[in-house]
């Protein structure tokens, strides 16, 4: 009886262990409007990050994501963004935008969507948008590394396209 007590307190502190330390983030990108715009007009780049942990929050200043555009077809607007409450632009120089959670804490299960303005500047593409995610130490700016433990790298990444027509 008592090796089964044993037992089973070590499996119940396992799974709480897991479940307290465990995190994931993802990233998802995708060009409005199919992906093509007209040169001189304004495209927007939907970005969702998800937190796709059942039990845990990722906390502030914790999440980086970095868009990366094709900059001789588009252009990454320095006006035009939609943030959620608590997002911050760390940087953009125009074909590279940096963005943090900020005082943001993203709840199990969770989701944020950030909307990037881009500018058509000449005809050309389709061209290949990437988004990556990458990690803070948790403290403010959020420009530190940093790791989520649990963290399932082969979703910190996504594509899209952008084509610019006449």
């Amino acid at each position: 009886m008592k090796i089964f007590k044993l037992i089973l307190v070590v499996l119940v502190s396992s799974f709480a262990f897991k479940i307290g330390y465990s995190q994931n983030a993802l990233i998802n990108i995708l060009t409005q409007n199919t992906g093509v715009v007209k040169i001189g007009q304004t495209v927007l780049l939907e970005v969702t990050i998800n937190n796709t942990d059942p039990t845990s929050y990722i906390g502030v200043y914790k999440i980086k994501a970095s868009i990366s555009i094709p900059s001789d077809v588009i252009t990454i607007s320095s006006y035009g963004h939609v943030l959620p409450t608590g997002w911050t632009i760390l940087s953009n120089n125009g074909s590279v935008i940096q963005l943090s959670n900020g005082k943001d804490m993203l709840a199990a299960n969770d989701a944020r969507t950030i909307l990037i303005a881009l500018q058509a500047k000449k005809i050309g593409g389709p061209s290949t948008i990437s988004g990556q995610l990458s990690f803070s130490n948790g403290i403010a700016p959020g420009t530190a590394p940093g790791a989520l433990n649990g963290d399932f790298p082969a979703d910190n990444s996504s594509t899209s396209t952008c084509k610019v027509i006449k």
